[in-house]
């Protein structure tokens, strides 16, 4: 997609203008905007859908959305109706993806590193290794674009969570599931499987990480 980096903060920013109070976007909300890029659902189909779902609150006389959740039906008509639309025709605009200064890439890969230095798990001596190839790659590289190594990191992330997952207490396993049950239980009842499942997956790695005072891998931060 055109604009990576602009997929994440534009979806954001949108919402918290349209609320029209600085309240931050949770968790599972950035886990659902993730789920959107991931099944390729252009920024402007988003941004039309969560007005949408705002017009259509207050025609009914609701509360605005409090959550991007409340917006994903609106979301998924307008992605729908961009489908149809683009029956017979190319999809998406042609369009280079923004090219990240080099140093902000090194910078970013060096706090991984550090904080995976940390981490006496085998799983993540893995990830270290890894993380230390993409280091030595992104600078000896003199551009590098972002889809790019946000899926290498994406990949060495899901690696490194179910690394984690494996060794981890099985009580404490079972609790960090049940608390990503009991938050994504709604989510469940209004999304595809397919879309839900990505969501859980995505979360129970958040909480895997931080179990493991890990942030993120993502560039998005």
């Amino acid at each position: 997609m055109k604009n990576y980096f602009n997929y994440f903060t534009e979806i954001e920013e949108h919402f918290v203008r349209k609320r029209g109070k600085n309240i931050l976007v949770s968790p599972l909300d950035w886990c659902l905007i993730e789920v959107w890029k991931e099944n390729q659902i252009p920024l402007q189909v988003v941004l039309r859908g969560i007005d949408r779902s705002f017009e259509a609150a207050l025609k009914r006389q609701k509360k605005a959305p409090t959550t991007l959740f409340y917006c994903h039906p609106g979301v998924m008509e307008a992605f729908e109706e961009f489908r149809t639309a683009m029956l017979g025709s190319r999809e998406g605009e042609p369009g280079s993806e923004q090219v990240v200064p080099q140093p902000r890439l090194l910078e970013h890969l060096e706090h991984l590193i550090e904080r995976l230095e940390k981490v006496d798990q085998p799983a993540g001596a893995r990830a270290l290794s890894r993380l230390r190839e993409l280091y030595d790659d992104t600078k000896a590289r003199g551009q590098v674009h972002p889809g790019e190594l946000e899926g290498e990191l994406s990949d060495i992330q899901a690696v490194l969570a179910k690394g984690f997952e494996e060794t981890l207490d099985p009580d404490r396993l079972d609790a960090l599931k049940a608390e990503v049950k009991a938050e994504t239980k709604i989510y469940k009842k209004h999304l595809a499987k397919e879309m839900y499942e990505r969501l859980r997956q995505g979360y129970l790695q958040k909480k895997l990480l931080a179990e493991h005072g890990l942030p993120e891998f993502t560039l998005l931060q």
